[in-house]
């Protein structure tokens, strides 16, 4: 499990207020705080580790209402891995193969009308 070592950047967010809805908490492990997207047309969660790692799962937990219908995970710019969540409230796990010391997932298809997202959960697994 990679979390201890990630780091990251996102496309946005809600109003600029990163103490409540920054990056952090997409990675902090809490289920009471989250990353909340302000509104767009793309949004993303770039990730670094620190040294290359085989990626294996995905684990995402969106708010429902709040989700993305598409995730494209890129490395160098390529797309390694398509998945495709669903709107709700429970953790999806995505089996993936994915390499690199950094990778971005663009996320695409949003279930709120102005394109906002709401991520609880965002774990990355070797296993």
């Amino acid at each position: 499990w990679y979390q201890r070592r990630v780091r990251g950047s996102v496309s946005s967010t809600l109003q600029r207020n990163t103490k409540e809805y920054g990056k952090k908490f997409c990675f902090d492990g809490c289920p009471d705080t989250c990353w909340n997207s302000d509104q767009g047309d793309s949004q993303h969660v770039a990730v670094r580790f620190g040294e290359a790692v085989q990626v294996k799962r995905v684990r995402i937990q969106f708010q429902g209402g709040f989700a993305a219908k598409a995730c494209q995970i890129k490395v160098g710019g390529e797309v390694q891995e398509t998945v495709y969540p669903t709107d709700s409230n429970t953790v999806q796990e995505f089996e993936v193969n994915v390499s690199g010391g950094e990778m971005k997932l663009l996320f695409s298809g949003f279930t709120d009308f102005y394109g906002r997202l709401i991520v609880y959960l965002l774990e990355f697994h070797d296993s």
